[in-house]
């Protein structure tokens, strides 16, 4: 297939993840994509000589709009810790012993001491967030209403991963030829071609959406609440669903503030250096650091750049050595009154202010057995007393 190159500027260098992240979206004549260092170029391998020079084009488009912003991107490291870590390929270890299993682009089953590690996780998130917080439990459905997401504009900033769900017309004629035609043939995407109804909902895109749309019009007692959640998520993300570093399905869980300003950035930090003791205490490799969203619009430089001078995300990135890459496991986010404000959100007469911090679970499951392997028994010590612990509880429950 035919592959082009793209220079790449040093001043690209600094939204380099954005680039990579949001290179497959550019054509779907886009097969591989990859930056080379050595050579400063973005190489690009395409279906169709044909379609060069649009795919060029098009990639050029991205340079520009993630070319370094007037605020710069400020970079600050909270906390760091490194081990000597060797290159596991753990995803085909985990393949090989069946504890995860693909059922689809970017989506995974987790069985076995994947799954029990997977509970220990949201267990040790109970015990070490959610409970000292006094989170209240909640519970979200996965799918979302189209008109929230676009009261806090992600249409507008990331268009580019929403999972729209629909169903068959009402239409008993329609109900009937579909039915018919999957029993005859089988199905396939071509027999709901002009039958779906217009989509109303999506799939959650984000844990704690559903926390600010279920306070519209609250009036919150001061200094506010906190809540916690688990929501299945989705994420479309092309070409970079790989390994689990990146799923088009996952599961999220969260702990969110919504109130006082001072309450919900008390309360964040207090988060930060519960989340550095975690790690810490693991032995994890990795950093806590200031961070942005991966805005797919015009005005990223913009957003990014703001988000990284207020510090208003941060992540616990882990190591994965095998891919030569950190991913974020964690994020810390202060959203001042975005929310409150797009949803009526008050407390003293003043739109309430919010945060919240997530775990992505199958990114935890994937970055611990990526830095201490699979053998449990070669673990450092606080993680595989915790583990083990944890596995004798949950099994003698079964008996």
């Amino acid at each position: 297939m035919p592959v082009i190159s793209i220079a790449l500027s040093e001043d690209d260098r600094d939204s380099r993840a954005q680039l990579e992240y949001a290179l497959p979206f550019a054509s779907k004549e886009i097969v591989s994509c990859r930056i080379n260092d050595a050579a400063s170029t973005i190489e690009v391998e395409v279906t169709d000589a044909n379609a060069t020079a649009t795919v060029a084009k098009r990639i050029q488009e991205l340079l520009d709009r993630y070319s370094k912003g007037a605020f710069g991107f400020a970079k600050s490291v909270d906390f760091q810790q490194e081990h000597n870590l060797p290159a596991r390929d753990t995803w085909s270890e985990l393949l090989q012993r069946r504890w995860v299993t693909p059922v689809g682009e970017g989506h995974v089953i987790l069985r076995g001491p994947a799954a029990e590690l997977a509970g220990l996780i949201d267990y040790k998130i109970d015990r070490m967030f959610a409970d000292r917080f006094q989170a209240e439990r909640e519970y979200y459905p996965a799918t979302i209403l189209c008109k929230s997401l676009d009261r806090i504009h992600h249409f507008t900033a990331f268009p580019e991963h929403v999972d729209f769900v629909s169903h068959l017309q009402r239409d008993l004629g329609i109900i009937n030829q579909f039915s018919e035609q999957c029993n005859e043939k089988g199905w396939s995407p071509q027999l709901t071609e002009g039958r779906l109804a217009e989509n109303d909902f999506a799939i959650c895109p984000s844990c704690c959406y559903h926390c600010y749309e279920g306070m519209e019009n609250w009036e919150l007692e001061p200094p506010g609440r906190c809540t916690t959640i688990s929501v299945a998520c989705h994420r479309y993300e092309g070409t970079n669903h790989r390994t689990m570093s990146r799923l088009r399905a996952f599961t999220m869980r969260e702990v969110v503030w919504v109130g006082k300003p001072l309450f919900v950035i008390e309360s964040r930090a207090k988060a930060e250096r519960l989340i550095v003791e975690w790690a810490k205490t693991w032995e994890l490799s990795g950093t806590l650091e200031t961070a942005n969203d991966m805005f797919f619009t015009d005005d990223y430089t913009i957003k990014a750049s703001f988000q990284r001078q207020q510090q208003a995300k941060k992540e616990l990135r882990l190591q994965i050595p095998f891919e030569k890459q950190a991913i974020s496991v964690f994020s810390s986010n202060f959203h001042a009154v975005t929310f409150g404000k797009a949803f009526n959100i008050m407390l003293g007469g003043k739109p309430a202010t919010s945060g919240c911090i997530g775990w992505g679970i199958e990114r935890w499951v994937y970055a611990i057995f990526s830095q201490f392997g699979l053998d449990f028994d070669k673990w450092p010590d606080a993680p595989r007393e915790e583990f083990h612990a944890f596995q004798a509880e949950t099994r003698s429950r079964k008996i």
